[in-house]
């Protein structure tokens, strides 16, 4: 197998972290006191939710990254929260908590290993991926504008990333492939997914020249929230753990692979990546497009998306045999994931079509050229 260090953090044991040790260290580093800890289910990890004493409900995130997680990389996570938080205080993501002495990151020693750590808010909420039924549309608008958003915030942070630090990188799946393969016993999955491979292949030339710039690597209903009072709109964006540097292009990919919906529009699946794109387009020209160079790159889409559900159906497979993830712990079983990327493969040029890719690249390069003819005024 390929030498990635996200492989050595779900493949490499580590002592875990107690629930005695978490409320001790939150008490030294952070002066909580009198706190509960109560273990997360995560997949390189060790994650608590913490409560003040008498609260029944969390109110921070206290995590302790795997030993193999870099103190640079972490921190840059915690630079960018604060980032968001300090320019852009409307998107409602999760905030990073200083130590008592200013520390965005907190070190904690353990049988002579390092691991360092963060304390974020808790968001309390309903998770996207819990709704019952359909996403409303306004929502689905407003998960495309938060996360064009977040983008534009973040386009002038970069970071000497390591390739394979974070094993969801579109641009890793050839390799993934080669490694995973071998664990899909079923011949049309090993099928499907060699296609994806084959597919993505004629576009990573183009995407491998992209500009790259921080994205939080991960958008997808499980890490977004909504107040029940106010469905219409995000009220909480969390886990950025897998940020990495990446085209924009490749993180609303992302996205949108995780919002087809073939159960609530079997006639029209791809409906809610449509509007999704809609709302980032806009999300985009309200950021005068920072995170985005050229229009055409929208092209791209059809073959990213695909290429993440063949990531879906891979990574899943490796962390449920090595590092005991139940398989509960993802968004959707083996099986829905592949039926996703069948979809989108048998759909083929028709995919474009239906995200309305022709539409949103007019639009995009309309606000651009509004963008540059302001500028020059």
């Amino acid at each position: 197998m390929h030498d990635f260090s996200g492989y050595e953090m779900l493949r490499v044991p580590h002592d875990a972290v107690s629930a005695g040790e978490a409320s001790e260290f939150a008490e030294y580093w952070y002066g909580l006191h009198d706190v509960a800890t109560r273990r997360i289910a995560t997949e390189r990890d060790d994650t608590f939710a913490v409560s003040l004493r008498g609260e029944a409900e969390p109110r921070y995130i206290l995590k302790f990254e795997h030993p193999a997680e870099s103190r640079d990389s972490v921190l840059l996570r915690a630079q960018a929260l604060t980032l968001l938080q300090e320019t852009q205080p409307d998107i409602p993501a999760t905030r990073l908590i200083p130590a008592r002495g200013g520390e965005l990151v907190t070190r904690f020693e353990q049988n002579e290993t390092v691991r360092w750590t963060t304390l974020t808010t808790f968001l309390h909420g309903v998770m996207v991926s819990a709704l019952s039924g359909p996403l409303p549309r306004p929502l689905l608008d407003d998960i495309g504008f938060q996360l064009a958003q977040i983008q534009c915030a973040l386009s002038d942070m970069s970071y000497c990333d390591t390739p394979g630090r974070v094993l969801w990188d579109m641009q890793l799946l050839p390799q993934i492939a080669e490694d995973l393969l071998p664990m899909l016993h079923e011949a049309e999955s090993r099928r499907r997914v060699s296609q994806a491979v084959d597919d993505y292949m004629i576009v990573a030339p183009v995407v491998e020249q992209l500009p790259a710039t921080l994205c939080h690597g991960d958008f997808h209903p499980g890490n977004l929230m909504i107040d029940p009072d106010a469905p219409q709109r995000l009220s909480g964006i969390l886990d950025f753990g897998d940020m990495h540097m990446m085209p924009p292009i490749c993180d609303l990919g992302t996205c949108l692979s995780y919002l087809i919906d073939e159960r609530s529009y079997p006639n029209d699946p791809l409906m809610p990546c449509r509007v999704t794109l809609e709302g980032y387009v806009k999300g985009i020209g309200y950021g005068n497009g920072h995170s985005f160079a050229n229009a055409w790159q929208l092209d791209l889409l059809p073959s990213i998306v695909e290429a993440r559900g063949a990531l879906a159906v891979l990574l899943p497979l490796m962390t449920e045999q090595f590092s005991g993830v139940d398989a509960g712990h993802y968004l959707t079983d083996l099986q829905q994931r592949i039926n996703k990327l069948r979809l989108v493969q048998d759909l083929g040029q028709l995919v474009a079509e239906r995200l309305g890719i022709a539409r949103q690249r007019s639009m995009l390069e309309h606000s651009s050229q509004h963008i540059i003819t302001q500028h020059a005024s």
